[in-house]
């Protein structure tokens, strides 16, 4: 395999990284949209017939949610790791040129 058909690991672990915190992202707000229905939704049956419980749909997807959440979460920080390794040569350079700049 020469060099234009080698895999760059730097970039495919950078473009995963970024979709990776957009999934985090969207998941947070979606998990907090629920929370607040589930609260809203359980008020709203508690006032006006005790026995009759929300929709059982928003805690399930709160638990899909949730899980997407989690793992998407270890994923990035397994991928940070090795981020971080195969970019090690050019943080030590970057922090080598600002320590001597000061």
């Amino acid at each position: 395999m020469n060099k234009a058909q080698k895999i760059n690991i730097r970039a495919i672990v950078s473009m995963l990284l970024f979709f990776l915190i957009i999934i985090l992202f969207l998941t947070a707000v979606g998990l907090q949209i629920l929370d607040d229905i589930i609260d809203s939704e359980i008020m709203i049956s508690q006032y006006q017939n005790p026995e009759n419980q929300p929709p059982k749909i928003f805690e399930d997807l709160q638990h899909i949610i949730k899980a997407i959440h989690i793992l998407a979460g270890y994923i990035f920080c397994g991928l940070s790791i090795i981020h971080i390794i195969k970019n090690w040569k050019t943080l030590k350079a970057y922090f080598k040129n600002n320590m001597i700049k000061k």
